[in-house]
């Protein structure tokens, strides 16, 4: 039996994310002999009395919201004060919502994985208009500009890796990831629109987000209905002519609740209407180019609409219906635009290629319906429905020039069912996933002119277009180009159970059955491990396999008499044997509360590996072709020499690294944020045939050696301010020497009106 001097005295409160109480809230702590249960009464408040002292284990749970599990506290002789926030239920969500402190520290997760929420409000008070660039600051993720930079560009996402097409990325919690590119353009959404940005590393079993990723799940998790009204007027002006207007209004009436945001944004961009040299020309607009110059410019326009209508039943359950609607667009004439080297086939002066009255106009719909019916206190139902359409038509000479440049409509229909079961200290969660898609894109297979430049250059003066434009070969025999379409069907059934036998072991078991129409059939099974010796501390640990399926183009194959245009030598095909890239991952991570001069520090530290056993490279024929086309009846036939090339499974490829993120409590309003990473992707071994060039164990271009990133942020009742510093070392997504950018951005508060002035890339 405890003595007087090993009780504290327990209590705290339970409060929503805008301060408001919560009554009736069960507040269970496990630790010193059997669990303890009470509930907060109408202020939120909540008092178990004298304890035993040591570790315990909180769980907290209220009708209507998210419940926090799993945050660890100590109970010592002067007591214990706990402050816990709890988050209105989404569905979308793939964490654990809301917040606990003890004696006004921060409680440690004891979830096997590292994970970061972002507040996506927060960056957008600050002047940011793209997701894309809220995760540039993140940990072990790369934001690639795909066409170029600049303001209006395109850009997706890698986590703990070089390919974007290997990280899932969902939309409130439905992959939204297409089968052309296998990504997803971050760049179209704007963070007023948002809740969040979730960024889940590795894939340790935390939640039940899918199978096919490697490296880990990006959520965005859009505007919520809230339990008190609220509006929002949000208006902006900045450089090159850019101005944002956003009007908000989320709230709930009875049993409705209810959220609606409409955005817009238009900007002239860092060059508008400018004349550029023209040797090569592109598609210009009728009269408005001469043969020496065409004007270009980089223009945005985008508009979103976002309305989501939620009934709450007596039970806690609900019904609600959501819609999006995002228009864009964009003039990429001026990022398409480039200059090349002098050579002796210009007379010694540079080589222009203009792009000039080249756009690309898209349109990004999603419906979507959601169904949580509580089967008693411990157990519960959701089921969920996404419809999703994402088109756009490229104009001028961009069309065909990159795969991301195609004229192609994307549905996907996205459904799942989940039951949850909590125990005495476990839980038990099952879901079925079935997403169909139906892609329709123009496929153009390759450009001669490209490979007839190389081979055969002729003198020309600036200003002479000699070769024709992306968009002029397909009208011609220069390429083959068709619309191909594509669809598949992935299925999966996935089990996950926690457990916390004790307040400091938790562990978790996860598995992953899964059938897709490109590929085949799948098991993956996985595992973490957490252990929090005290309050301040815990080590965690997960394995596992997983798998990235491949995209819908790879299957492309010509039938034998079509024409196959010969670009740098080989005829481009698809491979219909391809199959899914299988890797096994492992992670090691350790996290720590403690005080340094009088500050408190949160600091973790993880290390990652990535074993990628099957990875996709391009196999080459033996001998190069000789012709400008060809087609698999001649190569068949002896005709030409074998000069094809296809994706084939055939390399070995890791990715690993180090991870440090800290953050510490400087003053009540003051925080100082640091990371740092070591992001190290190779391959390891390829057969002769897939080499073009690439060399064993050196870094992979576009994933930076090194980043470090610091933030500054001070919320006062009057005045707030931030900075923040980016660093990348080499083989940076930019392709340029190790470099810094800088944002900052200060806000006077008048009363329920917020003035900013902000920065971004000030170095």
């Amino acid at each position: 039996m405890a003595s007087a001097q090993g009780l504290g005295e327990v209590k705290g409160t339970v409060k929503t994310t805008s301060g408001t109480p919560i009554a009736g809230a069960l507040v269970s702590l496990r630790g010193r002999g059997a669990p303890v249960a009470v509930r907060s009464d109408t202020r939120g408040s909540f008092d178990f009395g004298r304890l035993a002292g040591g570790l315990y284990e909180i769980d907290v749970s209220a009708r209507g919201f998210e419940t926090f599990r799993g945050g660890a506290i100590a109970v010592g002789p002067n007591g214990t004060s706990i402050q816990v926030t709890l988050a209105p239920l989404q569905p979308a969500s793939l964490l654990v919502v809301g917040h606990a402190f003890s004696n006004g520290a921060s409680t440690l997760s004891t979830a096997p994985v590292p994970s970061v929420e972002i507040n996506a409000q927060e960056y957008a008070a600050q002047g940011v208009t793209r997701v894309s660039d809220i995760l540039s600051d993140a940990l072990s993720t790369t934001v690639y500009p795909i066409i170029g930079g600049g303001l209006n560009a395109p850009a997706v996402v890698a986590l703990r890796g070089p390919d974007p097409s290997e990280t899932l990325v969902d939309v409130d919690g439905h992959q939204v990831n297409n089968g052309s590119t296998g990504d997803f353009d971050l760049s179209l959404l704007d963070p007023a629109d948002l809740e969040s940005v979730q960024v889940i590393y590795g894939i340790a079993p935390s939640a039940l987000y899918g199978p096919n990723t490697l490296g880990g799940a990006l959520n965005v998790v859009t505007l919520e209905p809230t339990l008190t009204q609220q509006d929002l007027e949000r208006f902006s002006y900045g450089s090159y002519g850019t101005f944002t207007g956003t009007l908000q209004a989320s709230g709930s009436d009875g049993r409705f609740g209810y959220a609606v945001s409409f955005h817009r944004m238009t900007s002239a961009g860092q060059l508008d209407n400018a004349a550029f040299p023209n040797t090569i020309v592109g598609t210009p607009s009728p009269g408005t180019c001469t043969l020496q110059t065409c004007p270009v410019g980089n223009d945005m326009s985008a508009q979103s609409d976002l309305a989501k209508l939620r009934y709450s039943f007596g039970d806690g359950g609900f019904i609600g219906l959501s819609f999006y609607d995002q228009a864009v667009y964009r003039d990429l004439s001026a990022t398409l635009s480039s200059i090349g080297p002098p050579s002796a086939s210009t007379s010694g002066k540079p080589l222009y290629s203009n792009f000039s009255g080249s756009s690309v106009e898209s349109n990004d719909d999603a419906y979507g319906l959601d169904l949580y019916l509580p089967l008693g206190s411990q157990s519960s139902i959701l089921l969920r429905h996404q419809t999703s359409l994402v088109s756009q038509i490229v104009n001028g000479g961009a069309a065909g020039s990159s795969p991301y440049l195609y004229n192609d409509r994307d549905l996907i229909g996205d459904d799942t069912l989940e039951f949850d079961h909590t125990l005495s200290h476990a839980q038990l969660s099952f879901k079925a996933s079935l997403t169909g898609e139906d892609l329709t894109t123009d496929n153009i297979l390759g450009v001669i002119y490209a490979d007839s430049y190389a081979q055969n250059p002729v003198a020309q003066d600036e200003g002479v277009s000699a070769w024709p434009s992306p968009l002029d070969s397909v009208t011609t025999t220069n390429a083959y180009a068709t619309i191909q379409h594509l669809g598949q069907t992935e299925r999966w059934i996935g089990g996950l159970y926690t457990d916390d036998p004790t307040p400091k072991l938790h562990y978790s078991f996860a598995a992953y059955d899964s059938d897709y129409s490109t590929f085949g059939h799948s098991i993956d099974p996985r595992f973490g491990f957490v252990w929090t010796p005290t309050a301040e501390s815990a080590v965690r640990a997960s394995v596992g396999s997983t798998f990235q399926s491949p995209q819908l183009p790879t299957f492309i194959v010509p039938t034998s008499a079509q024409p196959i245009p010969v670009v740098a030598g080989y005829a481009s095909i698809g491979n219909k044997g391809a199959t899914a890239e299988r890797s096994t991952e492992y992670d090691l991570g350790y996290e720590r509360l403690f005080a340094l001069t009088g500050h408190d520090v949160h600091a973790s530290l993880d290390v990652y590996r990535t074993d990628l056993h099957n990875g996709v490279a391009t196999f080459y024929g033996p001998k190069q072709c000789t012709t400008d086309t060809v087609t698999l009846a001649g190569i068949a036939s002896g005709l030409y020499p074998d000069c094809l090339s296809y994706p084939v499974n055939v390399t070995r490829e890791v990715y690993q690294g180090v991870e440090l993120r800290t953050q510490t409590q400087l003053t009540p309003g003051l925080t100082l944020l640091a990371s740092y990473d070591i992001d190290s992707a190779y391959i390891q071994s390829f057969p002769p045939s897939a080499a073009d060039g690439v060399v064993p164990f050196e870094q992979d271009l576009g994933v930076p050696l090194h980043k470090i990133a610091l933030a500054l942020e001070d919320e006062g009742p009057r005045f707030s301010y931030y900075a923040g510093l980016l660093y990348e070392g080499d083989y940076n997504e930019l392709n340029l020497p190790p470099y810094a950018t800088l944002r900052a951005g200060m806000t006077w508060h008048v009363r329920s009106c917020d003035l900013t002035l902000a920065g971004e890339n000030l170095t």
